[in-house]
């Protein structure tokens, strides 16, 4: 039922009547104080700027993502679901959930995340800072360089491949945004405009 109702509410011109303009992706990490906890990431792509009257489903335009079709549009069989770089993470140390994250981004979700994990991890940062920090991102010809970066790593970094140090935190480089639980932490990420918030 869903479906036909939905592709002729497509195919009609009903679907004009609501514009809208929201884009990219959003991220929130939830956590109680029972130790649930979740993780979930949408995205929109630049979207389409429709809402399917009666549904509240925001139409995107994933199929027009290059990143997600690196074999070229329309190369995937039929029927098969599109890949996408969003991953909605939960990490546990001994069944306890110590952080819970995700980022909007793009091709870079994946380097932000492992960057403020690592950052939270194994440089036993606070949330706030981990989230902070400067980042890099090889997009395939160059690596992309957020500033704060010591000049001896960067002049590293440049023997070996291309660079482009941008002047200022970008949110080029995604937005991580994250709780812990165990620390009693949560951070949202200053350059996509995140917020952390707790409620009694």
């Amino acid at each position: 039922y869903l479906d036909g109702t939905l592709e002729d509410r497509v195919l009609s011109d009903s679907i004009h009547q609501v514009r809208l303009f929201s884009r990219g992706t959003t991220h929130v990490s939830v956590c109680d104080a029972h130790g649930n906890a979740a993780s979930m990431t949408t995205s929109n792509g630049e979207g389409a700027g429709y809402v399917v009257p009666g549904t509240g489903i925001m139409l995107n335009n994933m199929l027009g993502e290059d990143d997600l079709h690196p074999q070229g549009f329309h190369t995937s069989p039929p029927g098969q679901r599109v890949a996408s770089m969003m991953a909605p993470s939960i990490l546990l140390d001994d069944d306890e959930v110590r952080l819970v994250l995700g980022s909007g981004g793009s091709k870079r979700i994946r380097t932000a995340l492992l960057q403020v994990i690592s950052n939270s991890v194994d440089f036993d940062m606070e949330l706030r800072q981990a989230i902070a920090a400067p980042r890099l991102h090889w997009d395939g010809e160059q690596i992309q360089l957020e500033p704060g970066f010591p000049p001896a790593s960067q002049a590293i970094l440049a023997q070996r491949w291309p660079v482009n140090a941008w002047p200022e935190s970008n949110m080029y480089f995604g937005g991580v945004h994250a709780v812990s639980p165990s620390a009693g932490q949560a951070a949202g990420d200053p350059r996509r405009g995140g917020f952390a918030a707790s409620a009694d």
